[in-house]
């Protein structure tokens, strides 16, 4: 057997006394940023510690800044919770919210100075950044939409179970931002993560049945509900998903969660644990980039995996059922809603919440006093609205110019974009400052094709880390280098097959270019109601390469 020195990472968790470290000193020292140890348990805490690109471009130096994670279980505020996470946006950050791909929220640009107030008042509003990022269980998604039917009111609870059954225990976080104080004599213990916690880390997701608003076969972790006559019986879970790759590191790549047993209500927390703990013993500890749960169940094989589990639950498992997926897109406009009334839909593009429409959602959300959620396709929903209240809200955002989703072009209204530049260290090139323009100029080649009205699913990133899920997209668009991208193809309308590579280096204003021949081609020959990523499938994007690479 190889024994593997552990990564610098790990050495830096293990030696931190359960996620301490220094950070309580380097927060109220005069240094601008935070030493390398620092960064890397500040992420358990919630925030990225970094620097604004666009000021070290600019010759400025480096101004340091962190982004810092709001953890929304299920994606569920209250009126009062967001109101609260709006006016945070005056104090700290730059004006604006982010949805995140997981149902989060975030802000950008925060000074050193401001992280411990800022995570005070998130948690004032009881809500917490604990674990938003970091080598341990992340925010915890499920699908967002409020439709009729009793037994879809039981996905947030689930949602919120784990969430609270997995976070870490330590006292450090509120030790060090909530002012707790930590008695001599007591150690603290992490039972599920041990003192290094996971070698990366871990998603759930949990997605209602033929409808997979959620992605979860990206995650990690999935569990799918079963219902019979309204009765939970309980979950198909799936395994193994993960997105990101590493340039440079040619063992990383994408892949999607395998179906592996089903398991009955009871049995949902032992299974995340059992999961879990597959992960903390077994996970690459060596090397970061290929950490992921996904590469463990990758080289071992799913029945292996499938017997692992057994064995740590001490029971045998049953089958996964089978399972049929109908609808990705997210639930935009008027819906009626579950017990009466109605819900409603409001594309937020690649989820920033600024300006026009941050104003719109404020004043909504204290004239209507409705609940609001945030999806995984980071888009948000008004939640328990009356007859009374669909003009009052169609006028505030009307008033304030916000576009409603069906006024929205299908492309963009079908999209989403990382943040990239300037705020994210791993960003190679632009992603969510160009999406708006890519999105047109594809609108615009699709438009003349007579295809506007198509919902055609576009994901881009600026690096091939893969947050925004462009791997799993019809059209995926990947950060290769400044101002380059690798364009993917063929993945499926409802986020069950992975995209292929279709063109490497494609410069940014060259994009709708490059993909007007294969427009032509599913114009010409596309079979009724076929998708356009179900077209590229079967015609092979290879073939499409050939046919249409450079020459």
């Amino acid at each position: 057997m190889i024994v593997r020195k552990p990564s610098p990472g790990e050495q830096v968790k293990t030696g931190s006394r359960y996620l301490r470290g220094t950070l309580a000193e380097e927060l109220i020292n005069d240094g601008p940023g935070f030493s390398k140890d620092a960064v890397v348990l500040l992420k358990f805490h919630g925030a990225y510690a970094g620097d604004n690109r666009d000021s070290r471009k600019a010759g400025d130096g480096k101004v340091h800044i962190s982004m810092l994670r709001v953890c929304v279980p299920g994606g569920r505020v209250t009126a009062d919770q967001y109101l609260a996470l709006d006016r945070l946006a005056d104090t700290a950050g730059d004006g604006t919210l982010r949805i995140t791909s997981r149902q989060g929220i975030q802000y950008h640009h925060v000074g050193k100075r401001a992280l411990r107030d800022l995570i005070r008042a998130v948690n004032a509003a009881e809500l917490s950044t604990l674990a938003a990022c970091g080598d341990v269980v992340r925010n915890v998604v499920c699908c967002a939409a409020p439709l009729p039917g009793e037994e879809r009111a039981e996905f947030w609870r689930y949602a919120k179970l784990l969430d609270r059954e997995l976070k870490p225990k330590t006292g450090a976080y509120a030790e060090i931002w909530l002012d707790g104080e930590k008695a001599a004599t007591l150690e603290d213990a992490e039972p599920l993560y041990g003192a290094a916690y996971l070698p990366r880390k871990f998603k759930i997701g949990f997605a209602f049945e033929g409808e997979n608003t959620t992605d979860v076969y990206t995650n990690d972790l999935g569990f799918v509900p079963h219902f019979e006559s309204g009765r939970l019986e309980g979950f198909t879970v799936l395994a193994g998903g993960g997105l990101g790759t590493s340039p440079g590191v040619k063992e990383s790549h994408p892949r999607l969660a395998d179906p592996v047993a089903f398991v009955p209500p009871e049995d949902l927390l032992a299974t995340a644990r059992a999961v879990v703990g597959v992960h903390r013993d077994l996970g690459n500890r060596a090397n970061r980039k290929l950490a992921r749960l996904k590469y463990v169940i990758g080289e071992l094989g799913v029945e292996w995996f499938r017997n692992e589990l057994a064995e740590r639950l001490g029971k045998p498992l049953a089958p996964p059922r089978e399972l049929v997926w109908k609808r990705q897109s997210d639930y935009l406009g008027w819906h009626p809603q579950a017990g009466g009334g109605w819900f409603f839909g409001l594309r937020v593009v690649s989820g920033r919440i600024g300006g026009a429409v941050r104003a719109a959602v404020r004043q909504a959300a204290e004239e209507l006093r409705a609940e609001i959620r945030f999806t995984p396709q980071q888009n948000l929903i008004f939640a328990g609205l009356d007859d009374r209240a669909r003009p009052v809200l169609e006028g505030i955002l009307r008033e304030h110019g916000v576009a409603l989703p069906g006024e929205l072009p299908s492309v963009l209204r079908h999209s989403m974009a990382c943040p990239a530049l300037p705020t994210c260290a791993l960003a190679i090139t632009e992603s969510e400052r160009v999406l708006p323009g890519i999105a047109a100029g594809i609108q615009g080649e699709l438009d003349a094709l007579g295809l506007g009205a198509e919902t055609i699913h576009l994901r881009q990133t600026g690096c091939p880390n893969g947050c925004a899920r462009p791997y799993t997209a019809e059209i995926g668009i990947v950060g290769q280098s400044v101002g380059m991208y690798v364009v993917y193809l063929g993945g499926s309308p409802v986020s069950t097959r992975l995209a292929q590579v279709f063109r490497e280096k494609v410069p940014q204003e060259r994009l709708a270019e490059v993909l007007r021949p294969v427009f032509h081609e599913y114009a010409r020959e596309r079979r009724a109601g076929e998708a356009f990523g179900d077209y590229c499938f079967r015609a092979g994007v290879d073939a499409l390469r050939a046919r249409h690479g450079e020459a």
